[in-house]
């Protein structure tokens, strides 16, 4: 194999970059409070990064990467303050890059890139559908974690992209409920990957229960009695797609609609209306 140094050639010594040293440095709270108070001119705080960061380091999954922190020539820090932030509120020491004698000069060009989503981590590793598979696995995480009331918003609903890999691992299965959810999306109007992630978890309630029957009714509509609950399925977003913006629903809610819509079924009964009001438990799935 090719040594990538062999490829790239090399910056002769120059003096322009005398005073700048990188150095890995564990970081724990005590340090990140005292370089945090020397920071100016930095965008304002957001504390729902400060959190996600945070959480990650508890769950032990921070690692030590290219992106650190950066102290110009005058001691006052130039990049990382959400790193920082994170430690102090974590209580947990982590290794970091620390780059200082950095040129104030160059905070202009600092976290100009693209941020790498959920969706990127996952074509690294050669998995197909990313967009739908990231937001069905967010989904799936967030109906086994935060099934009460809570909504799916702010920083206790956010995951990392490490998580999402993680997920990937321990549900390889969500491709194939993608590729079934899609011709129902198509059909009535339900977002792929909110359907994605209840027929996985009916799927997993109940593994060997044919769901044929119930897929070909909500898609095609054909012969249904009025009382059929795949027919007040279809009917609900079907109507709700008729609507356009005049009614919006979030993934969270459509879950809870396919979970109503499919334990009636399986039950046998006949629900006039169907429904699922903000902040109602997510229903468990039947399983038979």
């Amino acid at each position: 194999m090719t040594d990538v140094r062999d490829t790239v050639e090399l910056l002769p010594e120059d003096r322009t970059f005398t005073g700048i040293v990188p150095q890995v440095q564990l970081i724990d709270p005590k340090i990140a409070s005292e370089i945090l108070r020397w920071n100016e001119g930095n965008r304002k705080l957001d504390r729902d990064t400060v959190e996600l960061y945070a959480q990650a380091m508890k769950r032990g999954e921070w690692q030590l990467s290219h992106q650190g922190i950066a102290i110009d020539t005058n001691g006052v820090l130039l990049d990382g303050q959400h790193r920082l932030a994170a430690v102090v509120r974590s209580g947990v020491s982590v290794f970091m890059l620390v780059v200082r004698g950095a040129n104030r000069s160059s905070f202009s060009v600092v976290d100009t890139g693209k941020r790498r989503t959920a969706a990127d981590t996952l074509r690294t590793i050669g998995a197909t559908d990313v967009l739908n598979l990231a937001a069905a696995l967010r989904c799936l995480h967030l109906y086994d974690t935060l099934p009460g009331g809570a909504g799916w918003s702010g920083p206790r609903s956010r995951i990392t992209n490490d998580q999402v890999m993680e997920l990937y691992k321990r549900h390889p299965a969500m491709l194939d409920c993608i590729r079934r959810a899609r011709p129902v999306s198509a059909s009535v109007g339900i977002i792929t990957s909110a359907c994605a992630a209840a027929i996985y978890v009916t799927r997993r309630a109940a593994p060997e229960l044919d769901q044929s029957e119930w897929f070909s009714g909500i898609i095609k509509g054909a012969n249904l009695d009025e009382t059929d609950q795949r027919l007040r399925f279809r009917n609900f977003f079907i109507n709700v797609r008729a609507q356009g913006g005049r009614r919006r629903m979030d993934v969270r809610e459509q879950i809870g609609i396919y979970l109503k819509a499919y334990n009636g079924y399986l039950r046998g009964e006949a629900r006039q209306v169907l429904f699922f009001r903000k902040g109602e438990m997510l229903p468990k799935p039947a399983s038979g």
